[in-house]
């Protein structure tokens, strides 16, 4: 029997590279209504989400990573999501990602459940093989 190759979480990853790259900004992996009440972090806020994992061969992996800018104003919010758009795509790997490449957005919106301005974009994550 060949060795099992299992994969990093994509959202700790790419958390770990957006909390390094932006300390100033809180991420997480809940949505913003997701929240406590009286919980809420405080804005911006970005919220990354692994849209689903692709294993083409036994030893790589992709997952598709959605990351989602809440802001006060939708222009901030689109700035900021560019910027981590634009840092994700510059990222030459490390620990737990190899690289990100590009998909969609950034894309402006309105968050259907809080009504605030919301921008995501979504980036394709190279996983590197867990070594546990």
């Amino acid at each position: 029997m060949r060795a099992a190759v299992p994969f990093l979480d994509p959202r700790a990853g790419t958390l770990a590279v957006l909390r390094a790259l932006h300390p100033d900004v809180t991420f997480g992996t809940k949505r913003l209504d997701e929240w406590p009440e009286g919980d809420v972090p405080v804005l911006p806020y970005g919220g990354v989400f692994a849209d689903g994992t692709f294993v083409r061969q036994r030893v790589t992996a992709t997952a598709t990573v959605r990351v989602v800018v809440w802001a006060e104003t939708d222009a901030a919010g689109y700035r900021l999501a560019d910027d981590l758009h634009a840092d994700l795509l510059a990222y030459e790997g490390g620990p737990d990602v190899g690289g990100f490449g590009p998909m969609t957005g950034p894309l402006p919106t309105t968050d259907p459940d809080t009504g605030r301005p919301m921008t995501y974009f979504t980036v394709r994550a190279r996983l590197r093989p867990r070594t546990d």
